[in-house]
């Protein structure tokens, strides 16, 4: 295997990519490609966000033939030749405080360099990893990477990746990954760097798994708050000396994700007289209305739900197709009429099991058979 070099990276100038991957990421910089500043060293020596429990320089690496994700990542200790109970842990602080009972997708990728690694497990914790003065011994784990039979047959430099969807506590501030294994290795293997042996981490996402739920809005200001900790290593060391010493007053409790609220705004109902007879297609006189119509909501809409109904005369497999049909002409329709960027439009069919009237009347049966449009915006 490629030997793995520390991380020494040949720029001049740090560009902050901001919070890499996907949007809602409650973990800043997860694909590590931010570099930080390590004011002791005065080279960028450190992943921003991310601080590992080693003071050593030994842990961030960078090379595009092993990262998983772009040009950075971080190799943690699954054991030591010499000596025992040797571990190192990497943590960052969640941009936005979980939901209590809602759920999240925990994802990432592993490399196991050796045989020596055969479980990861996530923390997460109110308080920072940094401060516990417990053993990683007497820690439970949220959940546990099992590195399966077939991982165990594969190279050891394959990426894994991992999920699991985690269940929220609403207590969680931090997130830390690492090997919290009771026991060492004990076989003889050649180490990966100077005495330990190494497992490779990369593209780190915490996202919810409502598609509603989103990252707070004060993310982005907690993101740079986060990037300023430049302290790692020997520094780290001092930083958590004093901290035991003299506690901080506690920091206030993180904002919480989001879940916008969304408003009802109009309602559009299209009779079947627009629509040209036992048909579909829409008659030329529904061109003006739903012109003007969606004229009206251009720029307010972030959705538009668009459902066909009919009458109960045929059988419901015809008017069920029929529904859908005029639902898919009219949305159809509106998209040519509304920037759809960033507009959903959906279409469904309902045949005549949603009646406003009686369908054992021609006046009751004429008003069942419609279109209707519900328009909605998030606050």
């Amino acid at each position: 295997m490629k030997q793995i070099l520390p991380f020494v990276p040949a720029f001049s100038v740090l560009l902050l990519a901001g919070i890499t991957g996907n949007s809602q990421n409650l973990v800043a910089n997860g694909s590590f490609e931010d570099a930080n500043l390590c004011t002791e060293f005065h080279k960028y020596c450190a992943p921003e966000a991310w601080i590992a429990t080693s003071h050593e320089a030994n842990y961030y690496y960078g090379d595009m033939s092993i990262a998983y994700d772009g040009y950075r990542y971080v190799g943690l200790t699954a054991g030591s030749v010499n000596r025992k109970g040797v571990r190192n842990f990497i943590r960052t602080q969640l941009l936005c405080g979980l939901r209590k009972g809602s759920q999240y997708n925990v994802d990432f990728y592993v490399s196991a360099t050796n045989k020596v690694l055969d479980s990861i497990g996530v923390y997460f914790s109110a308080e920072d990893f940094l401060y516990e003065q417990r053993s990683y011994r007497d820690i439970q784990p949220v959940w546990w990477y099992i590195k399966s039979g077939g991982a165990l047959s594969q190279p050891l430099n394959k990426w894994q990746k991992v999920h699991f969807v985690y269940t929220a506590t609403g207590n969680e501030a931090y997130l830390t990954i690492g090997l919290f294994k009771r026991t060492d290795f004990t076989g003889s293997l050649k180490p990966d760097f100077q005495d330990e042996y190494l497992f490779l981490l990369d593209k780190v996402s915490l996202t919810p798994v409502n598609s509603n739920e989103r990252i707070c809005t004060e993310a982005e200001q907690e993101k740079w708050r986060i990037y300023k900790a430049d302290d790692r290593h020997e520094r780290l060391d001092k930083m958590i000396s004093n901290h035991l010493k003299n506690p901080p007053v506690p920091k206030p409790a993180l904002a919480l994700t989001r879940i916008p609220y969304v408003q009802h705004i109009d309602t559009l109902i299209i009779p079947d007289i627009y629509f040209v007879s036992a048909s579909f297609e829409l008659s030329k006189k529904s061109f003006e209305l739903l012109d003007s119509f969606a004229h009206k909501m251009t720029g307010v809409m972030d959705s538009v739900v668009v459902k066909g109904h009919t009458d109960s005369i045929g059988n419901l497999q015809y008017n069920q197709e029929l529904s859908q049909n005029r639902a898919v002409s009219v949305k159809q329709y509106l998209m040519t009429k509304v920037p759809s960027l960033g507009v959903n439009f959906i279409a469904r069919g309902y045949a005549f099991s949603q009646p406003i009237a009686s369908n054992k009347t021609s006046s009751g049966r004429k008003k069942n058979r419609r279109v209707e449009i519900f328009v909605y915006r998030r606050e």
